[in-house]
């Protein structure tokens, strides 16, 4: 496997080599901090099979949105997807009551998925800098700041600072279950943590709860969309 499509993280907590094929195609090997590259290189050449087959699931799994998907999730109602090539017009997404359009310049998965997750933020960041302080202020919750971000593995974050971060991807599900996330965040301003003292807070926050908790686990892979 050639060194240029692959990086080294160096970490001083590593113990041993690991390789992790992420969501959008890239290859890191994880590596305690001094260890020799000539000893990573042979260790991703000697996984080199395992990393080229994960890479083309990966890969497949991208390519979903032009080649087979067929509905889109917003504010957990689902609407038919659909692409129209436009090599002049403005790329843009067109909602209607049942159709999400994403009018784009080719028909490339990557070209499509940046239009549409442009599309999903800015949506994402109205909804929720305006649910959010509404939330907060009905449990009293001092909030200082709110940040939409990307992350590939959870649904939200909260800081000691009182700072809270929400995927963007959130904006998919129903506003029930956003709204769920959003107490979990607000309740961990209290706790630092998930002990019974903290779930207790969350239902008396949102008691459709657990409900909330079974739909994002039904809709987990929403998180690598």
């Amino acid at each position: 496997m050639d060194e240029s499509s692959w990086e080294v993280k160096r970490l001083s907590t590593a113990r041993h080599l690991r390789i992790r094929v992420y969501p959008d195609g890239r290859v890191v090997v994880t590596a305690p901090r001094f260890t020799p590259q000539l000893l990573i290189n042979n260790f991703v050449a000697e996984n080199g099979e395992w990393i080229s087959q994960k890479r083309s699931t990966v890969l497949a799994k991208l390519n979903e949105l032009t080649d087979s998907r067929s509905t889109l999730f917003f504010r957990g109602h689902e609407f038919q997807f659909r692409l129209t090539v436009n090599t002049i017009a403005r790329e843009k997404v067109e909602r209607t009551k049942t159709e999400l359009i994403v009018h784009a310049r080719n028909e490339d998965h990557q070209t499509v998925r940046t239009v549409l997750e442009k599309w999903y933020r800015v949506e994402a960041k109205k909804h929720f800098e305006e649910r959010l302080p509404l939330l907060s202020d009905l449990v009293a919750k001092d909030l200082k700041n709110v940040t939409i971000r990307s992350q590939r593995t959870r649904w939200g974050s909260c800081s000691s600072r009182s700072t809270i971060s929400l995927n963007w991807r959130l904006i998919m599900a129903p506003d029930f279950v956003s709204d769920y996330v959003i107490y979990h965040e607000l309740a961990h301003l209290t706790n630092m943590n998930h002990s019974k003292k903290f779930w207790r807070l969350v239902e008396d926050y949102c008691p459709r709860y657990k409900e909330a908790e079974k739909w994002l686990k039904a809709h987990h892979d929403l998180l690598n969309f």
